[in-house]
């Protein structure tokens, strides 16, 4: 064991806030909640407002369904063929996901429909 050169390292604990105020070195900062509802209402102020929201245009979605059940395939069949994540045509017709262009473009490819995307309340 003599021949090994160790060196001793000592690993200094920084001390709790507690400990900290007892000894003086250190303060508790309180928050003002009016300070920051202030800041937050500034910050609502500066938004332009909630953006609108999108959805996939009902004729769209009904002719895409129409189009699956004719060429006889499921909803896990067309992600699978279309490469899509699981669950994501289910989430797409009952319009709980807003297809991307990459998405978009895939479903014309392969069921030859294009989605049409519309803006609710603009």
């Amino acid at each position: 064991m003599d021949c090994q050169d160790w060196t001793t390292v000592t690993v200094r604990r920084r001390s709790s806030k507690k400990d900290a105020i007892a000894s003086g070195h250190g303060s508790i900062q309180y928050r003002d909640p009016a300070k920051s509802e202030k800041i937050r209402m500034a910050k609502l102020a500066d938004a332009d407002g909630p953006a609108p929201k999108k959805r996939v245009n009902s004729e769209s979605l009904q002719t895409l369904i129409r189009k699956r059940i004719e060429m006889k395939v499921t909803q896990e069949k067309a992600d699978i063929t279309c490469s899509f994540p699981r669950n994501t045509f289910k989430d797409i017709e009952s319009n709980r996901l807003i297809p991307n262009e990459d998405q978009k473009q895939r479903i014309l490819q392969n069921f030859s429909i294009q989605l049409k995307i519309d803006t609710i309340g603009a």
